[in-house]
């Protein structure tokens, strides 16, 4: 196999994972833990411990709209999980229906996100 061949089948995998996302070829595996609805019910937010091959373990809030032609969701805060001995542990609480309040004991927060839409995300 020449360079040219391996340089195209490695650009061809990472244009496949990023294309694609690791979930949906099972390199993830995604375990909701909760969902807590806001006061209205017009968004949702969940809690997902989230383990792919090749890094380490995670817990994210992911923030979800329920109703409208503009449903959908986005992952608002990423937080190291990746010590079993002692596991990563959030809490989420809504302040109306346009403010969540995230808690993280015993974790690194990875990426945060502090608006969404009309909601305000607040970490504690």
């Amino acid at each position: 196999m020449g360079v040219r061949t391996s340089c195209l089948i490695i650009l061809t995998a990472g244009l496949t994972l990023s294309l694609t996302g690791c979930n949906r070829l099972g390199l993830c595996h995604e375990e909701h833990l909760k969902t807590i609805a806001s006061p209205t019910g017009r968004y949702t937010v969940d809690i997902v411990a989230k383990t792919c091959v090749g890094s380490s373990a995670v817990k994210e809030v992911v923030l979800r709209r329920n109703e409208g032609l503009m449903k959908g969701g986005r992952t608002v805060a990423t937080f190291d999980d990746a010590h079993p001995d002692r596991p990563a542990d959030i809490s989420v609480g809504w302040r109306g229906d346009r403010r969540i309040v995230i808690a993280a004991h015993g974790a690194k927060i990875w990426s945060f996100q502090p608006n969404w839409r009309d909601v305000r995300i607040m970490e504690r």
